[in-house]
């Protein structure tokens, strides 16, 4: 029998997603006319879903009047009335953070939990693999890029490393937890922790050093904060 751990969301309520997390960003970032916006294909890492929802998304920002399309060139923030805009605009959609606070529950839950695992079947390649995306997006915190694909690619690795399939099989709820972190707060797309990189690290550290403890104290540090800022209503990207 087929597992299905996540009910798939319809393409068109990602793409409405998509388009009303880029209205938020624009306004809370405030955005000048001819800023440029990440590419087609940072936008889809930073949101975590495909490029042609990405697409879609921006057809309809650019039928609204918000952004242009310049070919060769890039996508930019266009002239249009801020005054105008309904104060609905900057959240239209209904996100609750409960259902944000019930994946995060579950991912810590599946990460933690699984540490004597991780830590005894985890393989050099895949420890070279952590280090590798680490350094990915060590590159793109610093070069003002967002890493939210990286990051997923870093937890990824540690749910794969556990062996376990049934374990393997959640990571579309950590991907979905990523996307709901971006949904709920839109300025994570510009604005990542250094925090991440270090974390990340003695998480590295204690893996090749193969002392669960070491790795359960990482991972307790590295994902509590989500959780905490999560209740105080100020999400952060982890």
């Amino acid at each position: 029998m087929e597992r299905i751990l996540l009910k798939p969301l319809a393409r068109d309520t990602l793409t409405a997603q998509a388009a009303d997390t880029l209205r938020r960003y624009i306004l809370l970032e405030e955005l000048e006319p001819g800023h440029q916006l990440p590419s087609e294909r940072e936008l889809s890492g930073s949101l975590s879903v495909s490029r042609n929802i990405v697409r879609e998304a921006l057809s309809i920002l650019v039928a609204e009047g918000w952004i242009i399309k310049k070919p060769g060139r890039g996508i930019f923030v266009a002239e249009f009335d801020r005054s105008a805009i309904p104060p609905l605009a900057e959240g239209s959609l209904n996100y609750e953070n409960n259902d944000l606070q019930t994946l995060i529950e579950a991912r810590r839950a599946i990460e933690i939990g699984s540490v004597d695992m991780i830590v005894e079947r985890i393989t050099p390649e895949q420890i070279a693999e952590l280090k590798q995306i680490n350094q990915a997006l060590a590159d793109n915190l610093r070069n003002g890029r967002n890493a939210n694909k990286e990051d997923i690619a870093f937890h990824t690795v540690i749910f794969e490393s556990t062996h376990n399939q049934v374990i393997i099989d959640m990571v579309p709820l950590l991907e979905e937890m990523f996307r709901l972190l971006v949904i709920s707060d839109p300025k994570v797309m510009a604005h990542n922790p250094e925090r991440i990189i270090y974390e990340h690290q003695r998480i590295i550290g204690g893996l090749e050093r193969r002392n669960a403890d070491e790795v359960q104290e990482a991972l307790k540090t590295h994902l509590y904060p989500t959780d905490q800022m999560i209740n105080n209503q100020e999400v952060v990207h982890s």
